[in-house]
């Protein structure tokens, strides 16, 4: 599976009409959002495959049509298992209708705004801003990826164990990731 992704574009048209025209570009199978997206005006962009977004710490509430928010969600999509994390995750999780524990489940992919501590975290004076609480789940579950943004300054990946922690954070002059499941493999593409 293919899968072109980005946070971080706090309302930016300028950011999101770049990575819209991208996604023309490089046809992914899915798009993921992983926070602060801010306002974005769905109709102004063409969305002709599934998008996903979770919330992060600069959203209000999103109410969009095109792209689905998926806090605090376990789903199936592509044969893949996503479990969507927003800004102030908890320990229990929607799958179907029911909820569970994150313990108790399974999942290949992370969708989450914040990355897991001390991986691609490090905020402009050093220091390691990401969640602890999602670093000891990937440690745990060793899911096959997390998909992150939050920390502008510090986008890329790198990996906890097997699992590729992928900040896709857009920076300042702007940027996207396309991520292969399959393959393993991660471009970081700038504007």
């Amino acid at each position: 599976m293919i899968i072109q992704c980005a946070a971080d574009f706090h309302g930016s048209v300028e950011k999101y009409k770049k990575f819209f025209n991208a996604v023309k570009k490089e046809e992914p199978d899915v798009i993921i959002l992983p926070g602060d997206l801010g306002s974005i005006d769905e109709n102004l962009y063409e969305i002709d495959c599934p998008a996903f977004a979770v919330h992060g710490n600069m959203d209000g509430l999103l109410f969009l049509n095109k792209i689905k928010i998926v806090d605090e969600k376990l789903f199936d999509f592509k044969g893949y298992k996503i479990l969507g994390l927003g800004w102030n995750f908890k320990d229990f999780i929607d799958e179907n209708g029911k909820k569970i524990s994150i313990k108790e489940a399974d999942f290949d992919i992370i969708i989450s705004h914040a990355p897991p501590y001390k991986t691609k975290d490090k905020a402009f004076l050093g220091m390691h801003i990401g969640s602890k609480k999602l670093r000891r789940i990937v440690e745990e579950k060793n899911p096959d990826f997390v998909l992150c943004g939050h920390v502008h300054e510090d986008h890329g990946y790198t990996l906890i164990n097997e699992t590729i922690i992928v900040n896709c954070s857009i920076g300042k002059k702007g940027s996207y990731t396309i991520v292969d499941t399959e393959n393993k493999k991660v471009r970081m593409i700038g504007y």
